[in-house]
């Protein structure tokens, strides 16, 4: 049986805690741009962009997370990409 010291249990978690700092902060910037493009495609007056745009706003807030994140999850493999290995 493998025994862990404090300092190995301390090094993980700050090792997690970097990883999920940095992940979070891409998810910041990345959601900062996304939705001031939208604002922008919005504003523009044409009409078709600002019902894309709705649709998309609508799409998103009108579905729970956790239903998003599994379609994702499991909607990449009809593109043929495998995501568990």
């Amino acid at each position: 049986m493998v025994e862990f010291t404090l300092w190995d249990i301390v090094r993980n978690l700050l090792l997690a805690a970097r990883w999920t700092i940095a992940l979070s902060l891409i998810a910041f910037v990345g959601g900062g741009v996304v939705g001031l493009a939208l604002l922008v495609l919005r504003q523009t007056g044409n009409r078709w962009a600002e019902h894309a745009v709705a649709g998309y706003v609508q799409l998103f807030q009108g579905t729970p997370l956790l239903m998003q994140l599994v379609l994702a999850y499991f909607g990449i493999a009809l593109f043929g990409v495998q995501a568990s290995r």
